[in-house]
């Protein structure tokens, strides 16, 4: 379904997903009994924590920016939604849970480059590309230490 939202309800609606990934995975930890796949777990739940609080941050900032612009707004699933969507195991086991990390980065690093290609303004433009980076950021830091838990 498409919609139209403006820029500022992006971010809320990108923050709102992260919080949302942030309890899925504190739910997985409680049930989880692996110490490597609760290792895991707590680093993407502080992760999605992270990445809240970035995006809450970002759209206090990008709020005085012109972030009333309207855009053509096609992610509308929720984490929940997404997670099912993935068919997941019960309890996912620790591969399932490092793919799941990696689809949903995937997820905001392609609404953000959507949003960058529809937008005109320049100055939006910067932010959505700002959040991308900060994101493909994230992702490697997460690669990175999820490579670390096979090691182990």
């Amino acid at each position: 379904m498409k919609t139209f939202k403006q820029a500022y309800e992006v971010l809320k609606d990108a923050e709102k997903f992260h919080l949302d990934m942030a309890n899925v995975y504190r739910t997985m930890l409680e049930k989880a009994e692996d110490s490597r796949t609760q290792l895991l777990l707590k680093h993407m739940l502080e992760h999605e924590r992270r990445m809240a609080k970035n995006l809450s941050n970002y759209g206090e900032v990008a709020k005085q920016k012109v972030m009333k612009t309207w855009l053509q707004y096609t992610h509308e699933e929720s984490a929940q939604d997404f997670v099912r969507n993935l068919n997941l195991s019960d309890p996912p086991d620790i591969r399932e849970i490092n793919n799941l990390g990696r689809e949903v980065d995937r997820y905001f690093s392609d609404l953000y480059q959507a949003v960058y290609g529809a937008i005109e303004s320049a100055e939006v433009k910067e932010v959505f590309e700002d959040l991308k980076q900060i994101q493909d950021k994230e992702r490697i830091t997460l690669s990175m230490a999820t490579n670390s838990l096979w090691d182990m």
